[in-house]
């Protein structure tokens, strides 16, 4: 489920193994505006109590803003075709910096002609302990009075003269052979599928769990991504052929679940997609993320593989002085299966522009995956030297 804006949630996971999720009133969460937050009915047992009590507090939520103010132009980019036709989990992230820009107390009540650079850069500065969301902020707000310019809602664009902060090359790490290996072997089937899914296409979360049979087309598939699709059309993702054949027999073939919980396993079966829940249900690329997240946590597996990763991660940090996001140290990532499909596609001889090509990606984003290219050989071929040292113990 895809939760309102100002909705919190806190999960508590008790010894038995049971988890309970909260939901919470509190738009103002991680900002100066933060108030105390208020409990909310149970949105997956009560739902129409739910949404009645969010939408009666967002109501009483002052929103009286002066014609030509920040919060004023914020409502009405909220309210425009350009905002609603971004992605869900786009609009979330634009909505994180918008409620800063329309507080009261912070620019809400400005006027949009006296936002001077100066004042960005002070905003821009205060966030420089966080430098990837001082620079989603400048982002944002570039877009924003982009689109207000024509409009005649801005004369000029103040978020354009302030630079964005210098941050680390940084990209998730792909999976290397030796955990491709060991997901296949332990995961849950439908995390199977995704593992193998994300490699096919390189594509991400987001874009595997709408992909289904309709979209298979002479050697591949068609995908229009969710996050670009404003700005590109469908494109053709050529595969290799046990790849293709591998997805038609998912087209035909239902995932066996199995729950320590339930009797027997479970067949489901649907076919409209290739990636849905033990429910049967298509996920949502949170839910997607939270299932991989259960089975790393709850799994004797999972746990496993994670202590596992964490060395290996740690041995390449220091021997290549890699630059990696933090949730890389801690677990192999879906986001992380790209960067294998197109090392394995650059181990089968495609040359970048090719791989660029096939896969909808520019050339700058698969240059910095081949970064990996050698020293993830390397790793592959030290995994399977000590699978033999340990055997040979």
């Amino acid at each position: 489920m895809t939760l309102p804006e100002g909705v919190e949630t806190k999960t508590i996971r008790k010894k038995s193994g049971k988890a309970y999720t909260y939901y919470y009133w509190n738009p103002g969460r991680n900002t100066d505006r933060e108030g105390e937050r208020i409990k909310l009915p149970d949105a997956i047992k009560h739902p129409a109590r739910f949404f009645a009590e969010v939408e009666r507090r967002r109501n009483s939520t002052p929103t009286s803003y002066p014609a030509g103010s920040i919060g004023d132009l914020i409502i009405r980019y909220r309210a425009s075709d350009e905002f609603k036709r971004l992605s869900e989990g786009t609009q979330s992230n634009y909505g994180v910096h918008m409620r800063r820009f329309e507080a009261h107390d912070t620019w809400g009540m400005v006027a949009v002609r006296d936002l001077a650079p100066i004042t960005v850069q002070t905003a821009r500065d205060a966030m420089k302990e966080t430098a990837v969301m001082a620079n989603q902020m400048l982002s944002v707000g570039r877009t924003i009075w982009d689109w207000a310019i024509p409009l005649d809602l801005a004369k000029f664009n103040p978020f354009d003269k302030v630079r964005d902060f210098d941050i680390p090359d940084r990209g998730h790490v792909p999976w290397p052979s030796w955990v491709i290996d060991y997901v296949r072997t332990h995961a849950w089937p439908d995390l199977v599928r995704m593992m193998r899914l994300g490699v096919m296409t390189c594509q991400r979360g987001s874009d595997l769990i709408r992909m289904g049979p309709e979209h298979r087309d002479r050697n591949g598939l068609w995908c229009r991504p969710l996050k670009t699709r404003k700005r590109r059309r469908s494109f053709h993702i050529p595969l290799a052929a046990a790849d293709a054949l591998e997805i038609d027999r998912w087209a035909e073939t239902p995932v066996t679940f199995t729950n320590s919980r339930w009797l027997k396993p479970i067949d489901r079966f649907r076919e409209d997609l290739y990636l849905y829940s033990p429910k049967g249900a298509q996920y949502t690329a949170d839910g997607l993320r939270a299932r991989w997240g259960r089975w790393l946590a709850d799994t004797p597996e999972g746990r496993e593989i994670c202590r596992r990763w964490k060395e290996w991660v740690a041995a390449q940090v220091k021997k290549y002085d890699w630059d990696i996001e933090p949730d890389d140290a801690d677990h192999p990532t879906i986001h992380g299966l790209r960067g294998t499909g197109i090392l394995a596609r650059a181990e089968q001889g495609y040359e970048v522009d090719q791989i660029a090509n096939d896969i909808g990606m520019s050339r700058q984003n698969i240059e910095h995956y081949m970064r990996f290219k050698d020293q993830m050989q390397v790793a592959a071929q030290g995994q399977k030297r000590l699978r033999l040292v340990s055997k040979e113990d």
